[in-house]
């Protein structure tokens, strides 16, 4: 904890962050750092991995993350990882309450709030939505072979999907009506905009800039979702390793896959 600490005083010196930013980053910190104390590992991890999620924010903002080519205003935001890895290494409960904590932090400093850090929210809670479902297929078909990799292809089938369908609905509310109607932005003609200098294309109404953005969109949603679990996926097994208080020495998917 003392690492994260000392690593968030050196992003406020170098980054010269607003004093919301400070004051919301120290919040979590502190909170992470209360929370370690406790007995409840999974608790405590949560918290650690908000924590990191908001600190990978700060460092990585929106402008320097990888872009969609198609839509570059989507980004493959690495604050992600931290609310699957807390999934695979500690369970459901703790990826949401990591995912709710970097949701807050967002709220509270980011400059598109609060539309913004809510599609996020959804973006990440459909992610462990599915990944939940994905565990719950496993377990159903009771499949002999006990293999993590095995565990991990049934729940990233399903995050991909449900990512896809819940934001599919929030996108086209976004679009049609909670973007124009309530906070006055035009959508789709930013979007438009955008897929005409990508594209080269013209389109014919405001129907078919939709179609094409829920398509696109789509797509950027399934490779995130790809991002978002094959990431951790791969640092959890060291992880772990090199520190076994962790889930007490054994991941939460582990553990399914042995059950």
């Amino acid at each position: 904890m003392d690492i994260i600490v000392c690593f968030y005083h050196e992003i406020v010196i170098k980054e010269q962050l607003s004093s919301r930013a400070l004051l919301c980053g120290a919040f979590v910190v502190q909170m992470a750092e209360g929370l370690f104390a406790r007995r409840s590992v999974s608790l405590t991890g949560s918290a650690v991995m908000g924590a990191l999620a908001a600190l990978t924010t700060v460092i990585l903002p929106a402008r320097i993350q990888p872009s969609f080519p198609i839509l570059p205003f989507l980004k493959f935001d690495p604050a992600e990882l931290f609310s699957v890895l807390a999934f695979l290494i500690f369970g459901p409960v703790p990826a949401v309450v990591t995912a709710t904590v970097h949701w807050l932090f967002l709220t509270a400093t980011g400059t598109d709030t609060p539309l913004g850090p809510a599609v996020k929210f959804a973006s990440v809670l459909s992610t462990i939505f599915g990944l939940w479902l994905g565990s719950l297929a496993y377990r159903r078909l009771g499949i002999r072979r006990y293999q993590n990799s095995l565990v991990l292809c049934f729940m990233l089938a399903f995050a991909i999907v449900t990512r896809i369908a819940i934001l599919l609905l929030v996108n086209f509310f976004v679009f049609t009506y909670i973007g124009p109607v309530i906070f006055g932005i035009d959508y789709l003609g930013f979007s438009q905009t955008t897929l005409q200098g990508t594209l080269h294309i013209q389109f014919a109404g405001p129907s078919q800039v939709l179609t094409a953005m829920l398509l696109f969109t789509s797509v950027f949603n399934a490779l995130h979702a790809i991002f978002s679990v094959a990431v951790p996926y791969i640092v959890m097994t060291p992880l772990s390793s090199m520190v076994p208080q962790l889930a007490s020495g054994h991941p939460w998917i582990s553990r399914l896959s042995k059950t």
